[in-house]
């Protein structure tokens, strides 16, 4: 039987935009409300995360080594202007010179072993101005929904770029929260900007998740195969708040969280479902919900789902890269089209 691939994403690193989002909006007049699920169930207590606004590098070199332990692979955010804090490639408020290279040496060094890398464009927080670089008093994500297909492009170029001067070539997009505008002028976005930064053709976007069918596929959105030009829109097989938001103040039972992907015995969970079809196991975690105020919960339940995968379903996966996985899924249309001619 051929095996499926898997995915781990995480978003977010290196802040807890979750408690970055919600300061700043308040500062600037215009805190969130709390009419929404989401809010609701997770970040009325969002002031107690003032300690991890900042997340430790060495809990992400921890995550680092883990991953290559155990063969986790995926896709890791990394901020290209972290909170609206500052630029990667320069300085970042709440990072001191030597801790912000530390930063860049781990992400580099040691995420890369096993993750490839993308902006989450650009602050995750707030709609940043490029001709001033001043926060605007909008969300970056609400804000992208009413711009042009070139704007955009110079926003996610920005991005690249930013990872690029830092040493880190990036081949997609993560989106932050949602987009609400038109898919087809977000996706010749991505690509417009990745041609330009990282001269590559093949590239890919996260923003989409499905919790609800047991066959969830990734979609490609652009194609031009005489170009060797494609976007792929991955998608997460994992509700959009994945079960670790629980462990967001340090509370929580890891295991039985652990059981949302696969039960102690192996029988039950997400992933069973989905192997059901042979769909990928593409899931996601948050760099906040893995942390969870300092208290590592939601990284203790990941590790749990890990060594539930590895004793039941080693022999039904194949971990790759995000980049790599898009890739498969384009060699999967291309074998399907070839099937169907």
């Amino acid at each position: 039987m051929e095996r499926v691939p898997a995915v781990f994403i995480i978003d977010d690193p290196p802040v807890n935009s979750a408690y970055l989002m919600r300061k700043q909006m308040e500062a600037a007049g215009k805190p969130l409300g709390e009419k929404d699920f989401f809010t609701r169930t997770y970040l009325l207590r969002w002031r107690e995360m003032e300690k991890s606004a900042i997340i430790p590098n060495a809990f992400f070199k921890k995550l680092a080594g883990w991953a290559v332990t155990e063969g986790v692979k995926g896709k890791c955010t990394l901020l290209a202007c972290p909170g609206g804090l500052g630029f990667l490639d320069d300085k970042v408020a709440g990072y001191s010179g030597e801790q912000l290279k530390e930063l860049l040496d781990i992400f580099r060094n040691d995420i890369t072993r096993n993750f490839d890398i993308t902006p989450e464009i650009l602050t995750h927080t707030l709609a940043l101005a490029l001709k001033t670089n001043q926060l605007l008093p909008q969300t970056e994500h609400e804000w992208m929904a009413l711009q042009n297909e070139e704007t955009l492009t110079d926003y996610m170029a920005k991005g690249l770029q930013v990872l690029k001067n830092a040493g880190i070539t990036a081949t997609g997009i993560t989106q932050p929260c949602n987009y609400r505008g038109d898919f087809g002028l977000y996706s010749r976005a991505v690509l417009a900007a990745e041609k330009r930064v990282n001269k590559l053709g093949e590239t890919y976007y996260f923003h989409d998740c499905n919790s609800e069918d047991k066959k969830v596929s990734s979609k490609i959105m652009l194609q031009d195969p005489e170009k060797n030009e494609y976007v792929v829109s991955i998608v997460s097989a994992s509700r959009a708040d994945e079960p670790f938001w629980y462990t967001l103040y340090g509370e929580g039972d890891p295991e039985k969280l652990a059981d949302y992907y696969i039960s102690k015995d192996g029988k039950s969970g997400r992933f069973i479902d989905l192997l059901s079809t042979n769909s990928p196991l593409v899931f996601h975690a948050h760099g906040q919900t893995l942390y969870s105020n300092g208290s590592e919960k939601g990284f203790l339940s990941l590790q749990e789902v890990i060594r539930r995968m590895n004793k039941y379903l080693s022999s039904r996966i194949i971990w790759m890269k995000i980049g790599e996985f898009a890739a498969w899924n384009i060699r999967q249309q291309e074998k399907y089209a070839g099937l169907k001619r």
